[in-house]
């Protein structure tokens, strides 16, 4: 079987001791199951050697390049300059992945397979290693998701998610904050595709903490999560109507 061209992106902020473990991680896999591949790193304006560390793997490896902002956009701004980027439209499959080193790639090897018959495959951590502070606001993040959207996934914010490239094509990001996340699975529902839930393992972080609790990132959250429903309310009880002999497309694996 020929292998896949992969497209793979991850966001880095604050993450000088985490992102050369991701991509030397990544090329391994990659050289393993994908025909071709480019890994691209969106180094978030960190204050911190981050975007030195990210300049000298692209310089070491061929498949590595590195996206700069000048200045600290935000999680979501970091997702969307990877989704959004024009280098995607050479690959078959758009995986993202965070620069923290919490997952590992070596799952994408069963996780691949099932893009034979599903257009994404989505993670949830199976076992979260995060603070009860994190891990009640992913709580809350999930429990008003699912209000807005009628959808059951388990984990809707798990940075491991891999999409044909023309479920990304197709999806305008409208909502560049943590929203994101779930703003890309409710239009990937919504325009019909057909994603699969499966259980991924969840690892600590191997330095630096992350910036999710940040209370002005919360609120931004919450704004994204209002204008995201008041848009696209009819649309989704529409689609809730047309499918509610379905569980809304979910499929669950472990």
């Amino acid at each position: 079987m020929k292998k896949p061209s992969i497209y793979l992106f991850c966001p880095a902020y604050k993450d000088e001791g985490n992102i050369g473990i991701v991509i030397n991680s990544a090329i391994k896999v990659l050289d393993e199951i994908a025909g071709k591949y480019l890994i691209t790193i969106i180094e978030d304006g960190s204050p911190d050697r981050t975007g030195e560390v990210a300049d000298k793997l692209a310089g070491k490896y061929e498949n590595v390049k590195v996206i700069h902002h000048k200045s600290n956009k935000g999680y979501g701004e970091a997702l969307k300059t990877g989704f959004t980027n024009p280098d995607r439209s050479d690959y078959d499959f758009i995986i993202y992945t965070d620069g923290d080193g919490q997952f590992n790639l070596e799952e994408l090897k069963k996780v691949m397979p099932l893009l034979e018959k599903y257009d994404a495959v989505i993670g949830y951590r199976r076992n979260r290693v995060e603070n009860l502070q994190r891990k009640f606001q992913s709580w809350v993040y999930n429990f008003f998701t699912k209000m807005i959207s009628g959808l059951k996934y388990k984990d809707f914010n798990c940075s491991f998610k891999i999409f044909k490239r023309e479920v990304v094509e197709r999806i305008d990001i409208e909502f560049p904050t943590v929203f994101i996340d779930a703003e890309l699975i409710i239009k990937t529902e919504l325009s019909g595709y057909k994603i699969f839930e499966i259980g991924v393992t969840h690892y600590p972080r191997i330095t630096s903490t992350g910036s999710g609790a940040m209370l002005s990132l919360v609120w931004g959250t919450i704004k994204s999560m209002w204008q995201f429903h008041k848009k696209y309310k009819k649309e989704i009880l529409k689609y809730r109507k047309t499918f509610k002999s379905k569980k809304a497309g979910v499929q669950s694996g472990t």
